[in-house]
């Protein structure tokens, strides 16, 4: 495993999070990609304001190499402010969106400004981030061997653990495929997770949908009918569910759906795209929700 540590220096590269046009077609999905790529340098304009007055935590990042994905993964660990990397907190998991890497949490969507300025202190209870590679496999297991749920399961949140986190109950958080991530993993593993917090999870309505869009979302109908986070959200019963979702979404017909199945309040629609812009935005209130009850 390797490893370097850090409280002020970012990852500059940029995590594209792959957009869908309302139709999942392949031509418009490239126009709507196109889009979210001009609106993440937007972002940051949108975004400056939660770098006033906040200095980031810790920086921890490494890698090791995952039986479960076959291959190194990197990952980075943020600390809140005035606690070090082996500090006994409460530990969030960020899983990232298509097209993307641990990295984007920390540099695109700038969740360490956030957490600055929402968690510990006079503020909320202190609560670590930590995001890990979950590659484009859509966070379940794939026909090719790639497993980045059980990944996450069973070889992050134990690494987690040896840095002194408390690895359960865990929070979640993620954004458009993360999103969706997040949610599908809290049906897997209920007991396991505390809240979860999605940013316009991206969930397709039906298996040729995410493939007119997406080819390499779901390896087979059944494979997308078993991971459908719709038609299995009963599983998240009793579990606090905070979606943000932008009004101007491709997605947003599943928050619509998801607002029709979950507890009232449990999902919040704003003026938004599927973008970068839109999901930085959002990061203190999901800070905030997922602190809640710490």
């Amino acid at each position: 495993m390797t490893e370097f540590a850090n409280s002020s220096d970012y990852c500059k590269t940029p995590g594209p999070m792959g957009a869908v046009e309302r139709m999942f077609t392949r031509r418009a999905l490239i126009g709507a990609a196109g889009a979210s790529m001009g609106a993440l340098v937007g972002g940051y304009a949108t975004t400056k304001h939660l770098e006033t007055g906040a200095t980031p935590g810790h920086l921890v990042s490494g890698s090791f190499r995952s039986q479960y994905r076959r291959q190194i993964v990197g990952w980075t660990i943020s600390y809140p402010p005035r606690y070090r990397p082996g500090s006994p907190l409460d530990v969030a998991l960020v899983l990232h969106g298509y097209d993307s890497d641990h990295a984007a949490a920390f540099s695109s969507l700038r969740l360490p400004y956030a957490q600055a300025q929402t968690i510990g202190g006079k503020h909320l209870p202190p609560i670590a981030l930590a995001a890990v590679d979950g590659g484009n496999g859509y966070w379940h297991p794939r026909a090719d061997g790639d497993n980045p749920q059980g990944m996450l399961v069973h070889e992050f949140l134990p690494l987690l653990g040896a840095r002194g986190l408390k690895v359960q109950p865990i929070g979640l958080l993620g954004w458009s495929m993360g999103g969706y991530g997040a949610l599908l993993l809290a049906e897997t593993y209920p007991k396991l997770v505390r809240r979860v917090a999605a940013e316009s999870p991206a969930i397709w309505p039906s298996f040729a949908a995410s493939q007119g869009a997406n080819p390499s979302a779901f390896d087979s109908a059944k494979d997308w009918q078993n991971h459908d986070v719709i038609s299995h959200v009963g599983a998240l019963t009793g579990i606090p569910i905070r979606i943000d979702e932008g009004e101007a979404d491709p997605f947003l017909w599943a928050s619509q759906r998801l607002q029709e199945l979950l507890p009232p309040g449990s999902v919040h629609f704003e003026p938004g795209a599927h973008d970068a812009g839109f999901w930085a935005a959002r990061g203190p209130a999901q800070l905030r929700f997922l602190t809640t009850g710490l």
